[in-house]
C-alpha cells in the first residue's frame, strides 16, 4: 500500500515536518509493509517558509525586524530559485505564536516586521516576493507593513497613523510613497490560508478579530474602521479591497499588499501543493492520503490544508483521512464530504499546555491505530494467489531431535519452502525446495497440512498457501542457497522458543513431530 502523509503545522506544537513525521512513523508501526511518503504541507500560515524552501531548494537567512508589539524579533527569509525569489512568512515577524497568550493585545499589534522583510528582500535584488499571511497577531489592514515598505498613510492632521487597530480609525489619506522606487520590477504574491474578504460578516475583523482579542462590540467598531480604510484606498489608489476574496487574510494584510503592490492573491494550500508537486505524486499509485492540522473546525473548509489536500485526493480517486489535534463541534454538523474519516489525536480532557506537550506521542499513537486498521482491510482482499510446498525436516542428533531452519533476508528463521514448478506434485516440490534451500536430501514421512497467510508485494496483496510435509534427513550437507537463504541451522527442540520465527512456525513443527511419533 502506498500512502502520502501531508500534514499542516500544529500551531504552537509541531511543524508540518514534525507532524508528518509523527504520523508516518505511527502508520508504519501499524502497517509495516506500507510505503509511506512524507510531504509536509502549508497554506500561508505557520511552517510555510520551511515547506517551500524544502520543496524548491535554497537557503534561509535571519533578519532582525520589529515584532507585533514593537519588540525586536529574529525573522527568517527563504531565498530560492537562485536568490531571485524570497519567501516571507508573516507569522515569523508578526505572528501570534511569538508572544505568550496573556501578553497578546490586538489593539497595538502591527505588521511592520513584514514590510521590513520585504524591503530587505528587495534590496537583496530579488524579483519575486512570496508573502504567506496566516497565523498573524494583528488586525491592522497591513498598515504597519505598508509604512515600513515606504507607503504613506496619514491621519486628518497629516501625521502617519499609529500602529494597531487605533491606526485604522484615523486613516484619512493614502499614497504609494516610495514603494514604486523601493520595489521597482518586483512582483509580489500573497498566499492566504483563508478566503475571507476584508469587511462584513465574513470579513477579517468579525471572524478572526475575537480570536485575536477583540470583544463582540469592538469587532463591529473595528470592522467599520476597516471599511473606511478600504474606501480611502479606493479613492486614493483606485483599488477597493472591501469584498475581494482572501483580502481579509492576515488581519487585512493581504488587502494592503493587494492595494499598494498590486499583489496576486492566491490560496496558500493550492499554491504549496503546486510547488511541492503533490498532485503529480498522488497520481503515482497512491492508495491513501492522511492530512490534518492542530484544530479541525468550521474554518478548515475555507482553504486550510486538510480540506485542500482531501479535495485533491478525492479528485484523484484516493481516500483522504484527516487527523486533528482537536475537533470542533462544528464538524459534527458539517463534516466536509471530502473527508473520508476524521480523527482526534487528543486522548481526553486536559489543559491546552498538556495537550500540546503530548501532541507528538498522541499523534503517533493515533496514526498507528489508523495503520493497523488499514492493514486489516488491505490484507482482507487478496489480488493474487500463490501455492507453495515445504517441509519440517527432522533428525536425531546428540540425544534429542533437531529441526532444520533457514535464515531469510528479513532476519527471521523459517521452514524451507518454495514454488511448485510445472508438472510437479506438492510432495515433489517440497522435496526439491528443501534440497535447494538447505542442501539436504530428505524422505517424506507424511503430509501435515497447509497454512495460508497474506503479504504485500508491490501493489498486490498475495494470498500464499503452503503445503507442508514431515520429512527425515537422509543425506547431504547443510548449505544456504545463494541469493535466497542467509543460513541453515539445526535447532534442538528445547531451543525453539528462543528463535525468532514467524507466527505459526512452532505449531507446524509440532505437527511434523507428531507424524514421527505416530
Amino acid at each position: 500500500m502506498k500512502v502520502i502523509v501531508a500534514m499542516n503545522a500544529f500551531k504552537g506544537s509541531m511543524t508540518s515536518q514534525a507532524a508528518s513525521r509523527a504520523v508516518a512513523q505511527g502508520f508504519r508501526k501499524g502497517f509495516p509493509e506500507a510505503l509511506v511518503l512524507e510531504v509536509p504541507m502549508a497554506d500561508g500560515g505557520d511552517g510555510t517558509l520551511d515547506v517551500l524552501v524544502r520543496a524548491l531548494g535554497g537557503h534561509v537567512e535571519t533578519v532582525e525586524v520589529t515584532g507585533p508589539y514593537g519588540n525586536s524579533v529574529s525573522a527568517s527569509v527563504g531565498l530560492v530559485e537562485g536568490g531571485s525569489t524570497a519567501i516571507i512568512e508573516s507569522a515569523k515577524a508578526s505572528g501570534l505564536a511569538l508572544t505568550k497568550i496573556q501578553e497578546r493585545d490586538v489593539h497595538i499589534a502591527q505588521s511592520r516586521g513584514v514590510g521590513q522583510l520585504m524591503l530587505w528582500a528587495s534590496r537583496r535584488g530579488v524579483r519575486h516576493i512570496i508573502v504567506g499571511v496566516g497565523g498573524t497577531a494583528m488586525n491592522d489592514g497591513g498598515i504597519g507593513a505598508l509604512l515600513a515598505a515606504g507607503g504613506v498613510i496619514r491621519d486628518a492632521h497629516g501625521s502617519l497613523v499609529p500602529p494597531g487597530t487605533g491606526g485604522l480609525a484615523k486613516v484619512h489619506s493614502a499614497s504609494l510613497g516610495d514603494i514604486p522606487r523601493n520595489f521597482r520590477d518586483v512582483q509580489v504574491t500573497v498566499i492566504a490560508d483563508v478566503m475571507n474578504p476584508l469587511v462584513g460578516p465574513d470579513g477579517a475583523t468579525r471572524v478572526y478579530g475575537p480570536q485575536k482579542g477583540l470583544g463582540p462590540g469592538e469587532a463591529l467598531n473595528v470592522d467599520r474602521d476597516m471599511a473606511m480604510y478600504a474606501r480611502v484606498l479606493a479613492r486614493d489608489l483606485g483599488k477597493d479591497p472591501s469584498h475581494v476574496l482572501m483580502a481579509g487574510a492576515g488581519g487585512g494584510l493581504a488587502a494592503g499588499l493587494w492595494a499598494f503592490f498590486d499583489a496576486n492573491l492566491m490560496q496558500g494550500s493550492q499554491f504549496v501543493m503546486d510547488k511541492t508537486g503533490f498532485r503529480d505524486l498522488i497520481g503515482q499509485g497512491i492508495q491513501l492520503v492522511i492530512t490534518g492540522e492542530g484544530s479541525v473546525d468550521s474554518q478548515t473548509a475555507s482553504g486550510k490544508v486538510p480540506f485542500a489536500v482531501a479535495q485533491a485526493a478525492l479528485e484523484a480517486g484516493v481516500p483522504g483521512i484527516v487527523i486533528g489535534g482537536g475537533l470542533s463541534p462544528a464538524i459534527l454538523e458539517g463534516c466536509p464530504d471530502e473527508f473520508v474519516a476524521v480523527f482526534d489525536s487528543t486522548i481526553g480532557p486536559m489543559p491546552v499546555e498538556e495537550a500540546i506537550s503530548m501532541g507528538p506521542v498522541t499523534l503517533t499513537f493515533e496514526a498507528r491505530q489508523i495503520g493497523s486498521l488499514a492493514r486489516v482491510f488491505w490484507f482482507s482482499r487478496p489480488t493474487r494467489k500463490e501455492i507453495c510446498a515445504g517441509g519440517v525436516v527432522v533428525r536425531q542428533g546428540h540425544g534429542e531431535r533437531e529441526v532444520v531452519l533457514i535464515g531469510d533476508k528479513y532476519g527471521m528463521m523459517a521452514l524451507p519452502k518454495g514454488h511448485i514448478d510445472p508438472g510437479e506434485s506438492f510432495e515433489e516440490a517440497a522435496v526439491r525446495e528443501v534440497r535447494e534451500e538447505t542442501g539436504l536430501r530428505v524422505a517424506v514421512k507424511a503430509p501435515i497440512g497447509h497454512v495460508q497467510y497474506r503479504f504485500s508485494s508491490g501493489e498486490d496483496v498475495v494470498e500464499k498457501t503452503v503445503h507442508y510435509y514431515a520429512m527425515e534427513a537422509v543425506g547431504g550437507e547443510v548449505r544456504p542457497q545463494p541469493g535466497e537463504t542467509t543460513q541453515v541451522a539445526w535447532v534442538a527442540l528445547p531451543d525453539l522458543p528462543g528463535v525468532k520465527t514467524y507466527r505459526g512456525t512452532l505449531s507446524l513443527i509440532h505437527r511434523g513431530l507428531e507424524a514421527f511419533e505416530g
